[in-house]
């Protein structure tokens, strides 16, 4: 059926639109539009803060929390002013960085199609604004540096793969991007160091097997050598900084025994030698070995506890609290719903107040960032597209795994390797999407604002295996098309050299 003429020449007229500054300026629109949001952590958060600015004793500080978040809102409070819009304007730049990665990764995946650009669009629109990212880009919580960094580290990556040994400079710069994106990411809160160091890590191998040259096997495990030297380094020079600052570290608080505490809930695994009803402080080496001791004794129950958390971390089992800082994951099936994803991811769109309820300090340290919450129609409309945005995340979450399976699988029917780079380009994507949901699930972080990080990396991957699928069972093959296109071109050029 063909189309009326008028609707195709409204249809030319729309494609003729300026879309290259139309959409940046409603994007901007859209993103102002809202407030911030703090949370009860983010009041916990600002306490840090204070002290950067003086008003708090140095040794106030929270051994567990790192010193990057606090100085990232330090910084938004320097260069753009401590209100809700100075926060929104730092919050942005971290979301057009996002933004852009996003975009990069979806160009690599999308590249031979015949409709590239449509499907690519597509995809970014679902991504960028998304409720779900969108809304955690609007909350003053680390989620959205995470966010940020986890495409940003998997775009890096992926381009590091196939840097010349001969090009010195760039051998330089990604090796130290490496080295700081893995400091940086664990001094921001320390379960991010998978999204910075199983990229690299990933990109390495898959280097190491396309060029087996003796430099380049040095060269690549020097790096992921190198940013274990440091960050260890980095770690020993924030403790000293603590001796300095005159903060008390005996008080249960430190990294390896609040991991270990979450390690005992995690597997429901009790210890208690003063039998006081509470878990007695615990190293993180000392809580493995007594889960490792529990899963010798009955395999069956720890694996179970296991797939269990991994069902809350993906928002299929429902979270409970005994005293809303202790979570466990039950077998009870929660439908559509969310557990924080709903009351701080969607916060934006509902809230009454963008200041969350805190202790009374808390609260006066947020009064600065007060600001009306936002009741416009764009409100509206991101909350009523929870329940679709849900079952995505629901299905990344799950998908992950069966994905990368079918990529491995697929790879054995590609024996031209016409499509290496696609396939390494979704390997990468799927096995740090992976990695984050396992480990995350292996160490209790169960509750599913901890898997926003794999969400992308997820979606992308397993996009980009269909398509890579699509291409291999093809028989109009992108690649021949495009040698075909490239000698055609060749052809008019030598034509158009001869005929001068």
């Amino acid at each position: 059926m063909k189309l009326p003429q008028h609707t195709k020449n409204f249809g030319i007229k729309i494609r003729q639109l300026p879309w290259r500054y139309i959409c940046p300026v409603l994007t901007i629109i859209l993103f102002f539009s809202f407030c911030a949001i703090l949370t009860y952590d983010s009041g916990h958060y600002l306490s840090y803060v204070s002290i950067f600015e003086g008003n708090s004793p140095s040794s106030s500080w929270d051994i567990v929390r790192g010193p990057i978040f606090p100085l990232i809102i330090h910084s938004f409070n320097f260069l753009f002013g401590k209100t809700n819009t100075g926060l929104l304007v730092g919050l942005f730049l971290y979301y057009l960085i996002f933004a852009f990665s996003t975009y990069k990764l979806c160009a690599e995946i999308t590249q031979h199609l015949k409709h590239q650009k449509l499907v690519q669009n597509i995809i970014i629109i679902i991504l960028i604004f998304n409720p779900l990212i969108f809304g955690y880009f609007h909350v003053l919580l680390t989620e959205f540096v995470a966010i940020t960094l986890t495409v940003l580290n998997l775009l890096i990556a992926y381009k590091w793969i196939f840097i010349k040994s001969t090009n010195k400079k760039s051998l330089i710069f990604y090796a130290a991007y490496v080295v700081v994106s893995i400091i940086f990411c664990y001094h921001l809160k320390q379960p991010y160091i998978i999204i910075s160091f199983v990229p690299p890590f990933t990109a390495a191998i898959i280097s190491i097997i396309r060029d087996h040259k003796k430099f380049n096997i040095i060269y690549r495990l020097s790096v992921i050598l190198a940013s274990v030297i440091f960050l260890l380094f980095s770690i020993f020079a924030w403790d000293k900084i603590l001796n300095l600052m005159g903060v008390d570290k005996n008080t249960g608080r430190d990294s390896s025994s609040v991991l270990g505490q979450q390690l005992l809930l995690a597997y429901q695994i009790p210890y208690d030698n003063d039998n006081d009803g509470k878990n007695d402080r615990i190293s993180t080496a000392e809580a493995i070995g007594l889960i490792l001791q529990e899963f010798s004794k009955n395999p069956l129950h720890v694996t179970k506890i296991y797939l269990q958390n991994y069902c809350g971390l993906t928002s299929m089992c429902e979270i409970t609290t005994p005293n809303g800082y202790d979570f466990y994951s039950t077998h009870n099936l929660v439908g559509l719903s969310t557990y924080e994803n709903t009351f701080i991811g969607y916060a934006t769109y509902r809230a009454e107040d963008n200041i969350s309820p805190m202790k009374e300090e808390m609260t006066a340290r947020a009064k600065a960032y007060s600001s009306a919450p936002n009741k416009s129609f764009f409100a509206k409309i991101m909350d009523n597209l929870k329940i679709p945005t849900n079952i995505l995340f629901k299905f990344t979450s799950i998908i992950s795994l069966p994905a990368l399976i079918a990529l491995l699988f697929l790879k054995r029917k590609d024996k031209k390797k016409r499509y290496n780079k696609l396939f390494y380009f979704n390997l990468l994507l799927l096995i740090t999407a992976c990695a984050h949901l396992f480990i995350s699930a292996g160490i209790g972080l169960i509750i599913d604002r901890y898997a926003i990080e794999a969400f992308v990396p997820s979606l992308l991957g397993t996009t980009g295996t269909v398509i890579y699928a699509i291409f291999l069972f093809s028989k109009n093959h992108p690649s021949t098309t495009i040698q075909l296109k490239q000698l055609t071109k060749t052809a008019k050029r030598k034509k158009h050299t001869h005929g001068k």
